[in-house]
């Protein structure tokens, strides 16, 4: 390595630092594994095109998407006792869903931190409501190993509660095909239909985009890593229309 390639490197080094501290302030959290931290946010189509000895962060989404789950089933077990079981798998669901989760990583702007292969940027990976969910995951993931389950479960309800609350009050929200089914049978007497439109991503990362048609007429689209999580995207997109603008809507 010449003397101009040891600068670069240098630089690019002290940037992703720079990016690093960025990051933790905004999750109030500080690492005592920054390299921990960043493979959180390496996404597998950096390791396939940068050539170096790098981990990706897929395994620490495993791992965080465990987590996440028990924080929030915690905070739902002691915060709404008189609930039953199913009602708290509702609320559960909505709350780790890929598109709340999106929306938490996009409000930390944490796109701006993966790093990520050329193709997959140009593509417009950073926004991507799957990558930006599974990233929130691994960064979950790393957290837990590096500062444990007490620091973990602060940060995820500093950032979720929020949602939680507003997922309770909005109690369509907590199963959104079968809110909208009752609301299609009253006005149409039918049926919703969602219909696959796009399936893209290799087998073991697969994102679905279902069209949801209601009275003849494509009403929203939903994204997902499942056909499932895609329709249900898809009804909640359509609730929150007929929440704010009635059923004229449809």
């Amino acid at each position: 390595m010449d003397f101009e390639e040891k600068k670069n490197f240098t630089e690019k080094k002290k940037n992703r630092n720079r990016q690093l501290e960025s990051l933790q302030r905004k999750i109030k959290v500080k690492f005592g594994s920054k390299s921990l931290l960043n493979r959180a946010l390496v996404h597998r189509s950096y390791v396939n095109e940068s050539g170096h000895s790098i981990m990706d962060n897929e395994r620490l989404e495993f791992l965080g998407d465990s987590v996440l789950a028990l924080v929030v089933n915690e905070y739902l077990f002691k915060r709404f006792e008189n609930y039953k079981e199913g009602d708290l798998a509702k609320i559960k669901s909505a709350v780790v869903s890929e598109s709340t989760l999106a929306k938490v990583a996009s409000e930390l702007n944490l796109g701006s931190y993966i790093l990520m292969g050329k193709g997959e940027e140009c593509s417009g990976g950073r926004f991507r409501e799957s990558i930006l969910a599974n990233t929130m995951e691994a960064l979950i993931g790393a957290m837990y190993l590096d500062a444990g389950l007490k620091t973990t479960r602060k940060c995820i309800l500093s950032l979720l509660k929020k949602d939680i609350e507003r997922i309770d009050q909005l109690s369509y929200l907590r199963d959104p095909k079968t809110t909208l089914q009752e609301i299609v049978q009253k006005k149409y007497k039918t049926q919703p239909v969602y219909e696959v439109v796009e399936e893209r991503g290799p087998d073991h990362q697969k994102e679905f985009i279902v069209r949801l048609v209601v009275n003849g007429n494509e009403v929203a689209r939903g994204k997902g890593n499942s056909k499932r999580k895609a329709e249900a995207e898809a009804a909640r997109l359509v609730l929150e229309l007929v929440h704010e603008k009635g059923n004229s809507v449809l």
